[in-house]
């Protein structure tokens, strides 16, 4: 794959009035900041192709397991939306059965497949002599027995994660049992919940069993499972000690059901038994408490949202001081699509473009800015990063490709797959947001990237991250992160639907698949007086 370097580079303005304002005597002069964004093709050649999938990560090694992918038939790629889903749609052959490492500085990919990776564990043995050679061997059969019980994690399709320090956290997901792959009544979303350690995980698909401690052992594997939190198609935050699994839905072979929230729970590891988490979950933060679970929520909640952009977020609270949340920015479908075109009534799959501000520590928990508009550009899930900026008190989202291409959806159609970059800017001060498309084509390409992508940070760069009330957040401080006129290698876009044309309609050759390719994100902060 031959590496090429995008000509034109997109100009992102965080600013808090125009540029034509003219400062008064008595007015300081303000430095506006200008980040410019390319986005560079790597050359690679063994990145398996995966889309809506799990990552950890550790260093330049990448954990990645579950989603889809491509076979011999190309069935990754978009589900054929007007098909019979669990016979035509999610094909069992589409399932991606492997866990890989991938190093993305040597383009290097070790892979085991689930059961051959439980084979692994289950015939190892420590050294002998070894002080805790015993109790190791004691703990493989536990391990191996907890690892079938709960395979499904290594093999669903669009789980939520997220990783805090050597630990990533998968919950729910959308397939079948692993032994009732051809039955098409079989498919369900799941309820499990698993705490997987990256590095240890990652030794055992290497083949480096031999490295792993008795601690790295207890702290291999965790899972639990939660009637609560089933949801595929929404996104895992952690805020404090609380998980937050946000919007989604239940999706099964026979039946829809929404989130239509958002769920708080914690979780810990079991004081008795190490490969179980205990999990306990609050008062969901939603518009419908009375009828959540519901068809009747599902006709009237602003949470009704699943696979779109849900973002890590920055919010004043009471007393004017930074707190963290989350934001909804697009998603799909909206319960009312029918809609009068030409005095014809059509049923439309129309996205949400409003926003709505997650404020867990606020008495009202929630706002819903009907005000905002994104105009249907990328609002389906796809690869996105935030920046805090002090100088203009914006926190800035940029959501990269995917689908939205600012038109709206024609009968029974998603809006076109789109190449696009939108920041949307959120104002602190005003607790409004304010989207912008600022390049058609990121990509530069025919084809189309983003969607079900993930951002994956460069872990070689001095990246500081805003911490708030002594927690850590996946807010980007912009001033401490970049310096002027110099190009920082922010991170990676990686895998996701590669469409082959702007409304292909269903996966297969010439129409989409899951893609393989990684692009390298890199930003250059400049700054002009105001």
């Amino acid at each position: 794959m031959k590496r090429f370097t995008l000509g034109s580079a997109m100009l992102i303005v965080l600013t808090t009035c125009f540029l034509s304002c003219k400062p008064t005597k008595e007015e300081a002069t303000v430095l506006i900041p200008e980040y410019v964004v390319n986005v560079t093709q790597v050359t690679q050649q063994n990145a398996p192709a995966l889309q809506s999938y799990a990552h950890g990560v550790n260093g330049a090694d990448w954990l990645l397991f579950a989603g889809r992918t491509n076979r011999i038939n190309d069935d990754g790629g978009l589900h054929d939306l007007n098909a019979n889903y669990t016979n035509t749609s999610f094909l069992p052959l589409s399932y991606n059965d492997d866990i890989f490492v991938y190093n993305v500085e040597k383009d290097e990919v070790s892979a085991l497949s689930f059961n051959e990776m439980v084979s692994e564990i289950s015939s190892f043995t420590p050294a002998s002599g070894s002080t805790d050679a015993a109790a190791i061997t004691a703990l493989l059969p536990q391990i191996t027995s907890a690892l079938k019980a709960n395979g499904t994690v290594f093999r669903a399709t669009n789980p939520l994660v997220m990783q805090e320090g050597d630990y990533m956290y998968v919950v729910g997901g959308y397939g079948t049992p692993l032994d009732q792959t051809d039955n098409g009544n079989a498919y369900i979303t799941f309820n499990q919940i698993a705490k997987i350690n990256v590095p240890s995980m990652i030794n055992v698909i290497k083949g480096d069993l031999k490295s792993l401690t008795l601690a790295d052992w207890k702290s291999l594997v965790s899972f639990g499972k939660e009637s609560k939190l089933v949801s595929t198609g929404g996104e895992l935050f952690k805020i404090g000690s609380t998980f937050y699994l946000a919007g989604g839905h239940n999706f099964t072979a026979n039946s829809q059901q929404y989130v239509d929230a958002v769920y708080p729970f914690t979780m810990s590891v079991s004081a008795s038994n190490p490969l179980a988490l205990d999990i306990t979950v609050s008062a969901p933060i939603t518009d419908v408490p009375t009828t959540i679970g519901t068809p009747a929520a599902d006709a009237t909640s602003k949470f009704r949202r699943r696979d779109g952009p849900i973002v890590s977020a920055l919010y004043m609270d009471a007393n004017k001081n930074l707190t963290e949340g989350l934001a909804f920015y697009g998603g799909v479908f909206q319960p009312d699509s029918v809609v009068i075109v030409n005095k014809d009534t059509t049923s439309y799959l129309r996205a949400w473009n409003t926003a709505i501000y997650v404020t867990p520590s606020s008495s009202a928990k929630y706002t819903i800015d009907s005000d905002y508009n994104q105009k249907n550009f990328n609002v389906y899930a796809c690869a996105d990063f935030e920046l805090y900026d002090a100088a203009s008190g914006t926190v800035s989202t940029f959501l990269m490709g995917g689908i939205g291409d600012g038109t709206y959806q024609g009968p029974q159609t998603l809006s076109p797959f789109t190449n696009s970059l939108t920041q949307v800017r959120y104002d602190l001060n005003t607790g409004k947001s304010t989207p912008k498309v600022i390049d058609q084509n990121i990509f530069g390409s025919s084809s189309f990237y983003g969607a079900e992508t993930e951002f994956i940070f460069n872990s070689n760069q001095p990246i500081s991250f805003m911490t708030v009330n002594g927690d850590a957040t996946e807010v980007i401080d912009a001033d401490k992160t970049f310096q002027e006129g110099q190009g920082f290698d922010l991170g990676f876009i990686y895998g996701g639907i590669e469409a082959f044309e702007n409304t292909p309609g269903t996966f297969g050759r010439g129409k989409s698949a899951a893609s393989s390719k990684i692009w390298k994100v890199t930003v250059t902060k400049n700054t002009v007086n105001n």
